[in-house]
C-alpha cells in the first residue's frame, strides 16, 4: 500500500486532502505543529503523526523514508508586507527544507501545492494558462513573491533529480473548513450587505483540488503545472450567488474605490497596534477593477479533474457551515 506524507494536514485544503487520500485507501503520515489542531479533523486516529516544523528539519530528518509520495500543502496566506520575512520563511525556506529531505528520501513523486498567484495575470483582464509570464513583481505582494520562488525552488530540485508536479489553486471553497474563515462574507450577506466591487477572480471547489491534486500522482508530468480552478465569477456575480442560496438580496451598490483605500490604510493602522494582517492589506489594493481569470483546461484534461459549479461548491459549503454549527 503506498504511503503518502503531507504537509499543512490541518489547513483547509490538507484537511481535505487527507481524508480523501484515506478514503482511496492510501497510507497517510502527517507532519504537525500544533497539536490542538488535530482536534479538529475527524482522520485523526487514522494516520501517522510527526509532530514538527516545516522550519526546524531535524523534526522529520529521516522519517519520512517509508513514504514514497509527498505532497507539500503547508503554507502562509497573507498580504501585509510588514510580515514578509515571516511570508519568505514559511514559503520558501520551508520549502526547500522539505525538498532537500525529499531529494534525501525515499520520495518517487513530489506534488507541491502552490498558487495561481505563483503564475501571474492578465493584464487585460483575459483567462490566462500557465505558461503566462510571472508579472505581480511589480506591486511587490509577499504572498505572490513568495510562492513564486517557492516554484523556483521546486525546479532547482528538480534539476538535482526531484520527479517533482507544481499544482496551482485558485480562490478555494467548499467543505471542511472547520475554522469558518470563510464565514464572515456569508454573515454580512445575511444582515444585508448592499456594497460588491469592480473585480474578479476564478473560484474553485475543494474536492475538485483535491481530485486533481490526487490524480497528479500518476498523471501530473516532472517539471509541469497546473491550474486548479473552477469557475471565473465577477465579484458582484460570486457574492449574489451567495445570496441566491442564503435567500437574502444581492448586493447592488457599486463601491468606489476610496472607501477601499482609506479602509485598507485604517486596517493596517490598526495591524500595527494589534500585530494581526489586516483585511484588506494595501497590497491588495491593485486587485480593484481588475478581473484575475484562470483557464483550467490543462488540469481538466491531463489531470482530470472534475467540473464543478460555484452554485453547487457553496451549496455544499453552506450546508456544511449549518452542520458544524459555524452559521
Amino acid at each position: 500500500m503506498t504511503k503518502i506524507f503531507i504537509t499543512g494536514g490541518t489547513g483547509f485544503i490538507g484537511g481535505n486532502l487527507v481524508k480523501k487520500l484515506l478514503d482511496k485507501d492510501f497510507k497517510v503520515k502527517v507532519l504537525v505543529r500544533n497539536k490542538k489542531k488535530l482536534d479538529l479533523f475527524p482522520w485523526k486516529d487514522s494516520v501517522d503523526i510527526i509532530y514538527g516544523d516545516i522550519l526546524e528539519p531535524e523534526t522529520f530528518n529521516g522519517k519520512i523514508n517509508d513514504c514514497e509520495i509527498i505532497i507539500h500543502c503547508a503554507a502562509l496566506i497573507a498580504f501585509w508586507n510588514r510580515i514578509w520575512n515571516k511570508l519568505y520563511k514559511i514559503n520558501v525556506t520551508g520549502t526547500r527544507n522539505i525538498l532537500n529531505e525529499a531529494l534525501k528520501s525515499n520520495c518517487k513523486k513530489f506534488i507541491h501545492i502552490s498558487s495561481v498567484a505563483a503564475i501571474g495575470y492578465g493584464e487585460n483582464g483575459e483567462a490566462i494558462n500557465e505558461n503566462h509570464p510571472y508579472n505581480w513583481d511589480k506591486h511587490k505582494i509577499c504572498y505572490m513573491e513568495t510562492k513564486h520562488e517557492a516554484e523556483l525552488e521546486v525546479l532547482n530540485a528538480i534539476k538535482k533529480g526531484l520527479n517533482a508536479t507544481m499544482v496551482n489553486p485558485a480562490n478555494v471553497w467548499g467543505v471542511g473548513d472547520y475554522k469558518g474563515r470563510r464565514t464572515s462574507v456569508i454573515k454580512a450577506l445575511k444582515c444585508g450587505l448592499p456594497f460588491y466591487v469592480e473585480a474578479g477572480t476564478n473560484f474553485v471547489d475543494v474536492d475538485a483540488v483535491c481530485e486533481g491534486i490526487i490524480n497528479s500522482i500518476e498523471f501530473g508530468k516532472c517539471g509541469e503545472r497546473y491550474i486548479l480552478g473552477g469557475e471565473n465569477l465577477s465579484i458582484k456575480d460570486f457574492l449574489s450567488t451567495i445570496s441566491d442560496e442564503i435567500k437574502t438580496r444581492r448586493p447592488f451598490v457599486k463601491l468606489p474605490k476610496l472607501p477601499i483605500i482609506l479602509l485598507s490604510y485604517a486596517q493596517e493602522a490598526l495591524g500595527l497596534i494589534t500585530n494581526t494582517s489586516p483585511r484588506p492589506a494595501a497590497s491588495q489594493l491593485c486587485f480593484f477593477g481588475k478581473n484575475i481569470y484562470y483557464d483550467s483546461s490543462k488540469a481538466i484534461r491531463e489531470l482530470k479533474m472534475p467540473v464543478v459549479s460555484f452554485r453547487e461548491c457553496i451549496h455544499k459549503t453552506i450546508r456544511f457551515y449549518k452542520e458544524e454549527k459555524l452559521l
